[in-house]
């Protein structure tokens, strides 16, 4: 008697649950990869994060370097356009750049005359200003419009831009640095120098327990005893 083929049974789809069951070793695996992850990226940001105010204090001394750059090359504009040095000590010193007309009048120019290290609402003599009205009136102007301490060209008057003589630095007032470490100092020649809190510590300018370096009359360090902070 002759048979047709056999027919084989329908195949039964498994559920996704035993699929998954099917597989432990995958899904394992996935957590360990997920783990893994995750303590990557907890090192990193253990590593990291203590960098960050470190990263941002050295941007905005490269800023302050350029602040000082600029003003180096508006006490030549100064010095072209009226035929001497500016002459008034401390802030006014360079403050005169701006309400003699060496810089543009313009909020631009008259935030290149103060630190970028340091806020300017903390600086209450020009809280109130607008920054195109902080050194137009340079008789009103003293060490509270800027975070910057002018040359004290009453005991240190200028004769002529010497590379030697310091010129406008970074004021580290009210019992703290502009930066954390560093302190920014222009010079006659357009150089910008720095003093380190840890070398100066280490050649016994500033003692130990001081935590930013002195600028003004009181500092131990000579160039630094040429400035004003008034």
């Amino acid at each position: 008697m002759f048979q047709g083929p056999k027919l084989r049974p329908p195949m039964r789809l498994l559920p996704s649950s035993a699929l998954r069951r099917a597989n432990p070793l995958r899904a394992a695996f996935t957590l360990v990869e997920l783990l893994a992850v995750i303590a990557i990226i907890s090192i990193l940001m253990a590593f990291l994060l203590p960098k960050i105010p470190e990263v941002m204090d050295a941007t905005k001394v490269t800023a302050c370097k350029k602040n000082l750059s600029e003003i180096h090359k508006m006490i030549g504009v100064y010095e072209m356009k009226y035929n001497r040095l500016p002459n008034k000590p401390g802030v006014r010193f360079f403050g005169s750049l701006y309400s003699r007309g060496a810089f543009e009048q313009t909020k631009t120019s008259a935030m290149k005359l103060t630190c970028p290290g340091v806020d300017v609402g903390s600086l209450y003599g020009i809280a109130d200003l607008e920054p195109e009205e902080w050194f137009a009136d340079l008789e009103s102007v003293d060490g509270s419009y800027s975070s910057y301490a002018g040359r004290d060209t009453e005991q240190f008057p200028l004769k002529r831009m010497s590379g030697k003589e310091p010129l406008v630095a970074d004021d580290n007032d009210d019992g703290e640095g502009n930066h954390m470490t560093t302190t920014n100092v222009l010079y006659g020649d357009g150089a910008v120098n720095t003093f380190e809190l840890f070398l100066e510590r280490e050649n016994g300018n500033v003692d130990p327990e001081e935590e930013y370096i002195i600028v003004g009359p009181d500092s131990n360090i000579e160039d630094l005893q040429k400035f004003s902070l008034d």
